[in-house]
């Protein structure tokens, strides 16, 4: 193995020991499912040691980033007994969805989130207010 293969392992090895457990919550928001979670934060964590280089460069930004590539990974349909929220937020337009999930459900910043989406701030905060809109009209309809 060379050096830059096993540089590459030891900066994976970090994110998932610093980000791990935040991951695996915000897949549990995603899913509503201790093993989906599971599986979602494995697949994060195998794309971003696809991606090691570049999540070097984050430094304090890689949580921000590995929470959307974690909202990103495709999932299965919501189930019945899925949290509310994310089955609300699922007919959403991909870019409403990505964004809601990761304030309302990552709980990040709109900024930190736009940075991890590659998109504005406006254009975060405008997605979360549709989100919001749309899970209000869910609740009345329940």
């Amino acid at each position: 193995m060379g050096p830059r293969r096993r540089t590459d392992r030891n900066r994976l090895a970090e994110l998932f020991d610093r980000h791990a457990e935040d991951v695996w919550n915000h897949a549990y928001r995603l899913t509503g499912s201790w093993e989906l979670a599971e599986d979602l934060t494995a697949q994060a964590f195998q794309a971003a040691g696809r991606r090691t280089a570049e999540a070097a460069l984050r430094g304090d930004r890689a949580l921000p980033w590995l929470l959307a590539l974690t909202t990103r990974l495709p999932r299965p349909a919501a189930e019945d007994g899925a949290p509310a929220a994310p089955a609300a937020l699922a007919d959403l337009p991909r870019a409403d969805r990505e964004a809601a999930e990761l304030c309302l459900l990552g709980e990040l910043h709109p900024a930190r989130a736009a940075e991890a989406l590659g998109t504005t701030e406006n254009d975060v905060r405008s997605a979360v207010d549709r989100a919001r809109a749309r899970l209000g009209q869910a609740e009345e309809e329940r």
